[in-house]
């Protein structure tokens, strides 16, 4: 029987790194576009909010996961978990805002 596999801090690590990089180029290139001109790009709004919330529920998770018994760390973590919610909820409210009214 196989074992799960773990992956180490170093590697989790530079997948956080990775996705902070990706996700950030996606959402800065959105909200360029969604700027300029928002009533043709309105519906990169949402969009914009779940990456974030995405990327606040990653880094919750990484900082919850690699360092259970440090409370400042865990605390941080929570924290981003609090905010990735309130993102997502601002996703679906601005999602129901836009595509209500097309």
């Amino acid at each position: 029987m196989q074992g799960k596999k773990r992956y180490s801090p170093r590697k989790l690590g530079t997948i956080l790194d990775a996705a902070h990089i990706a996700i950030g180029i996606c959402v800065v290139l959105m909200a360029i576009f969604a700027f300029f001109d928002p009533e043709r790009y309105m519906y990169l709004f949402p969009l914009i909010f779940l990456l974030a919330s995405v990327l606040n529920f990653l880094t919750g998770w990484f900082y919850i996961r690699m360092y259970p018994r440090v409370r400042k760390k865990k605390a941080a973590g929570s924290l981003y978990m609090v905010i990735g919610t309130i993102t997502a909820l601002l996703c679906i409210i601005s999602a129901v805002a836009i595509y209500r009214n097309i």
